[in-house]
């Protein structure tokens, strides 16, 4: 049976198409890093309510760039705590950059790492926490932000999942030093292939800046400082960072200024339909069918696709191919278990007890899709579908 209920339906629409044909129709278009980056960099930052913003061309080029930052405050290295449930750029960042990873398990509830296990894993060799906001939903609790705060540990923020997700009053993505955003195809919104690094800090935007473009200082806001310093170098290539090219288009953030346009309308329509299956699947509880966020009124999920973990491995299979054969696509939950994963096997790498949840998500968990737009009759299939499996 072809799919006829995707993980994630084409949120590319014409109208998106049409403003790059205008774009393009220009009797000149820049079509590199220009105009539309910075204008769609200042929306984001207005949208997030942070003072920086810095488009790059992915959201794994974002995790790359946030602990290359790292690197220059703490070049001697040290741990990085990590939760074992997340995508593996954000571990390959920390390896690649010379720091250690340091696993800390899952809330089941949130599918983020424990705040209160996190706290215990934290020790004199820890530089930073970098949590991920995994399918939608929030990862923070007020006390590890506290803790943090008071102990000047740094908080990255991994937001590739849950664009417009809230903890209390404040987008997710504000609260990190650093915060990383994607905008992959199937994400909450899209510019193809693309990613955000947000911060409030000065001289971090502006090393991310150079960072991003080969570590010249063409695009930093203190590049006269560096002009004047080696004034024998040429400044138009002056570079005063080892650096990557890791830029973006203008063409790719045309996309992205109509996007997010419609992207609290999108977010809306994922939390109304998270809303109603939570509702619907809450007797399931009862056969051993566990599903986690159960919405506060300290927080607001932007529901990525709904996930679910069963009882053992054996129903999940069962209820996998059950789902697949009535048109709903499924994925595992991210990694499932990072630790497990054969990329992970030969590096260096620590763990904080155990990692129970982990392993749960990864042979119990699976979730489908929960695209913009969904009309009440496909809704109310999924709701059929899954019910019909559990009689």
């Amino acid at each position: 049976m072809n799919k006829s209920y995707p993980l994630m339906r084409n949120n590319i629409l014409r109208e998106d198409l049409d403003k790059i044909i205008d774009y393009l129709k220009q009797d000149d278009p820049i079509l590199t890093q220009s105009k539309n980056v910075a204008k769609f960099e200042q929306l984001w930052s207005e949208w997030l309510g942070v003072k920086y913003s810095i488009f790059v061309n992915s959201g794994s080029s974002a995790n790359l760039l946030s602990i290359a930052i790292l690197k220059i405050r703490y070049p001697e290295g040290g741990e990085i705590i990590v939760p074992p449930l997340t995508w593996s750029s954000d571990i390959s960042s920390i390896i690649l950059n010379g720091f250690t990873p340091k696993f800390v398990d899952i809330d089941f509830h949130t599918l983020a790492m424990n705040g209160k296990k996190i706290i215990n894993a934290i020790t004199e060799k820890t530089v930073a926490v970098f949590l991920t906001h995994a399918q939608g939903f929030n990862g923070l609790t007020d006390d590890l932000i506290e803790y943090l705060n008071k102990k000047n540990i740094p908080l990255i923020e991994d937001v590739c999942e849950s664009h417009g997700a809230m903890h209390k009053e404040k987008k997710l993505g504000s609260y990190g030093l650093i915060s990383n955003f994607s905008f992959y195809y199937a994400h909450h919104m899209t510019t193809i292939e693309g990613g955000m690094i947000v911060t409030n800090d000065d001289y971090i935007a502006n090393k991310i800046k150079s960072l991003r473009s080969h570590g010249w200082t063409r695009d930093m806001d203190d590049a006269e400082m560096y002009e004047r310093q080696f004034p024998e170098i040429d400044p138009r290539f002056l570079f005063v960072n080892v650096g990557y090219n890791l830029r973006s288009t203008d063409m790719n953030a045309a996309i992205g200024l109509v996007q997010l346009k419609k992207l609290k309308k999108y977010n809306e329509s994922r939390h109304q339909i998270g809303l109603i299956w939570n509702k619907a699947f809450l007797h399931l509880k009862k056969k051993g069918l566990f599903f986690p966020m159960e919405v506060t009124k300290n927080t607001k999920a932007s529901w990525f696709g709904f996930p679910v973990i069963c009882k053992d491995q054996a129903t999940r299979d069962k209820l996998r191919e059950h789902l697949e054969k009535n048109g709903i696509e499924t994925r595992p939950i991210i990694c499932g278990n990072m630790t497990k994963q054969p990329g992970i096997k030969n590096i260096l790498y620590r763990v904080s007890g155990k990692l129970k949840g982990a392993d749960e998500i990864m042979n119990k968990g699976i979730f489908w899709g929960s695209s913009p737009g969904m009309t009440k009759p496909e809704i109310n299939h999924v709701i059929k579908t899954v019910n019909r499996f559990f009689e």
